[in-house]
């Protein structure tokens, strides 16, 4: 896997800048035109690369609305995350994928008039990956028309997801021949993915499209057949991943943090917001009902955990995790005499005690109090929270050969096709495909082979006989594996309403979001397009409950 390196010289280049108004419409002429006048082939595809990566990334540690939604972290200060807050507003985030498809496609262009074939394949892929982000985020966005600002489209049409959808799987057809065609050779330096392995870039196209078919299986009549015809050319094993893989500096030039982990102290020098971060109680039970070998490389003890022991009041452990970090905690009993703790413990709020990892509920209000009962306010403060696990120290570091930016993953492929076999989809072993992805998730994460061989003996871990059963399986198994994929673990729970998590904590009272609202300035600069989006909608309404397509 090759790391994340100089590929800020194209992006300084074409000096891009967020989206505002028309700018959205206008800058196109210049950013295509630089982007294929200016550089090659090679500098294209490692900024592409690295743009669209660390675009995925941001959604899965960075900013905690999806991870929260799913229930993989929950913020513990001063944030409405836990409730799905962040969904009421206005998002731009198909801006900023449009950002990066206006380089896409200049470099498409650029690829065409050379006649590179395997890079316009490969650049054709990163234009899908962004289009259905979009679509599948919002419903009906702008397509045919989009990016047509040099032939003098400035507020191009919506057009309708299902149309979307047929146009963005036939561009993976297109897509998978030009790769497969092409002659020229990919380049080993600039390839931050893959290598210059084209037989790689041909799964990955072949594993997006296996996502979007089964995102749409209920829509497609054909999805099996088109499923079957490319099982067996998807992303398979353990290091055939969609990501790459962070370097820890600053940059060459200046500051450049996407070369580093985000949550590492280059791009976060005071811990606080690293602190702010809390694993979800739910995941955290899960993976301690599973005994799961990932909960000790994820999560760090609890600094003080309760004790129903008195005898342990006081006495200090050491834990040292699989990547060699050591943690230090220290038993507190929960002595209800004393009036501190009495009154928290009659909230509702101290639900975990006798125990190593500690998770913050779903749907709790993010105080720290409300953190299993923190109350040591003198040594801990607002963000220290003795009570519940922060993410472990892995997740501190500016590198590590663990920490990635993911777009996709082949265990995510190897839960596709157990679906997709649990469903009569296609034919094969459910149960070899969601074995596979276990593994490979284990795999991926340093799990030695003799603790995955023990934890899939588990009797937890095997798949019922029935269909249902099975799907809910594979499901958890999956919602797991796609812990810091939170764009993806966030439309497969919306689709799949699997696993059943959605009343969990404290969010009964809360309903779970199904889009993104469209971006503020499309009611002033593209109304026409915008009414139309929000008329295909079910109801017709443009707020974070309403159904999308793919949804109806």
């Amino acid at each position: 896997m090759k790391s994340i390196l100089k590929v800020f010289l194209v992006t300084t280049l074409i000096g891009f800048t967020s989206c505002s108004e028309d700018e959205l419409r206008t800058a196109d002429t210049l950013q295509q035109k630089d982007a294929v006048e200016s550089v090659n082939d090679p500098y294209l595809l490692a900024s592409i690369i690295k743009r669209t990566s660390l675009f995925y990334q941001k959604m899965g540690f960075d900013t905690r609305k999806l991870p929260a939604a799913v229930q993989h972290m929950e913020s513990n200060y001063q944030s409405s995350d836990n409730y799905y807050d962040g969904f009421k507003l206005a998002t731009t985030d198909m801006y900023d994928a449009m950002d990066i498809l206006k380089l896409i496609d200049g470099s498409i262009t650029l690829a065409q008039k050379r006649g590179s074939k395997t890079h316009e394949g490969i650049f054709k892929t990163f234009r899908v990956l962004l289009f259905s982000f979009m679509t599948d985020f919002y419903g009906d966005v702008y397509y045919s028309e989009a990016l047509k600002a040099r032939e003098g489209i400035l507020y191009p049409k919506y057009d309708k997801e299902q149309d979307i959808y047929t146009g963005l799987l036939s561009e993976l057809d297109a897509a998978g021949t030009l790769i497969s065609g092409g002659t020229e050779e990919v380049s080993t330096s600039y390839d931050l993915m893959f290598a210059g392995d084209k037989t790689k870039w041909q799964k990955f196209a072949n594993s997006v499209k296996l996502r979007l078919l089964m995102r749409a299986s209920n829509k497609l009549t054909d999805a099996g057949a088109k499923i079957s015809a490319i099982a067996g050319n998807v992303l398979s094993e353990s290091t055939e991943n969609a990501s790459i893989a962070y370097i820890g500096t600053t940059g060459d030039v200046g500051s450049t943090p996407g070369n580093s982990w985000t949550g590492g102290t280059v791009n976060w020098g005071s811990v606080d917001e690293f602190n702010k971060r809390r694993p979800c109680k739910t995941l955290v039970d899960k993976l301690a009902d599973l005994s799961d070998p990932r909960a000790a490389i994820w999560f760090a003890p609890v600094e003080r955990p309760w004790t129903s022991d008195k005898s342990l009041n006081g006495v200090t452990f050491s834990t040292t995790d699989p990547n060699g970090y050591t943690y230090s905690s220290t038993w507190e009993y929960i002595d209800r005499s004393k009036a501190e703790i009495a009154a928290l413990a009659t909230k509702d709020i101290l639900l975990d005690s006798n125990k190593v990892y500690v998770g913050f509920v779903a749907g709790m209000q993010a105080d720290w109090k409300n953190g299993n009962a923190h109350y040591n306010t003198a040594d801990g403060g607002v963000v220290g929270n003795f009570k519940v696990s922060k993410f472990s120290t892995l997740f501190r570091q500016n590198k590590s050969p663990l920490l990635k930016a993911q777009i996709m993953n082949s265990d995510e492929v190897q839960f596709l096709l157990a679906e997709a076999a649990a469903k009569g989809l296609i034919t094969g072993s459910a149960d070899t495909y969601y074995r596979k992805g276990i593994t490979n998730s284990l795999l991926r994460w340093g799990v030695p082979q003799a603790t995955i061989t023990t934890y899939l003996a588990q009797s937890k871990i095997a798949l019922p006989t029935d269909k249902s059963g099975q799907l809910a399986k594979i499901a958890e198994q999956k919602w797991i594996s796609l812990f810091l994929v939170s764009s993806e673990a966030y439309l497969d729970l919306r689709r799949t309403k699997l696993p059943d998590i959605f009343k969990n904590g404290r969010l009964g009272n809360y309903t779970f979001p199904l889009r993104y609202r469209y971006p503020g300035n499309e009611l002033g600069q593209n109304r026409d397009a915008y009414d139309l989006g929000v008329s295909t909608l079910s109801p017709a309404v443009d707020d974070q409950f309403s159904k999308i397509w793919l949804l109806q």
